[in-house]
């Protein structure tokens, strides 16, 4: 099982032949596309469930940190939910997705926390299409409660101190 990159970079597509090339702690491995899409992406929203809630338990005592300790809470609740119905609703149409990948929070908890989550909203945004079919707007809304429910959160961690 490969772990799930600390620091994510975003897939390459290789053009020429349906694959996707995923980077591990080997080597840029390629992989296929409607095999792993899937389970790349729901493991990052997972990953930033499990970020949050380490960040919630991290914060001390300095200005602003009850404010972000209330909205790290409200995301890493509110997640599990919208994710849990977004893997169910691809799963009812498609297949039960495997492959996710292991959680490693021992490098991500080091960063900075608005960064991490910002740098997530990109990567949801900008694989959405690559990693799942745009051509299912049933989950491609659920995706957008997601990203809706990330900014909210970036919002409160940048300005309500």
């Amino acid at each position: 099982m490969k772990r799930f990159s600390r620091d994510f970079k975003t897939p390459r597509h290789n053009t020429g032949r349906n694959v996707l090339i995923v980077e591990n702690d080997q080597s840029m491995e390629p992989v296929s596309i409607t095999k792993t899409g899937p389970a790349q992406y729901f493991s990052k929203i997972f990953e930033s469930r499990e970020m949050a809630h380490v960040y919630h338990l991290q914060l001390k005592g300095s200005q602003g940190s009850y404010a972000q300790h209330i909205a790290l809470g409200e995301y890493y609740e509110g997640i599990l939910d919208i994710l849990d119905e977004l893997v169910e609703v691809y799963q009812g149409q498609y297949d039960v997705v495997e492959g996710y990948n292991i959680i490693d929070t021992q490098n991500t908890q080091t960063q900075d926390k608005l960064e991490y989550f910002t740098q997530t909203v990109e990567f949801l945004k900008t694989q959405r299409y690559t990693l799942l079919s745009q051509d299912d707007p049933h989950y491609q809304a659920i995706i957008d409660e997601i990203i809706n429910l990330m900014y909210r959160l970036i919002y409160k961690l940048r300005f309500l101190k």
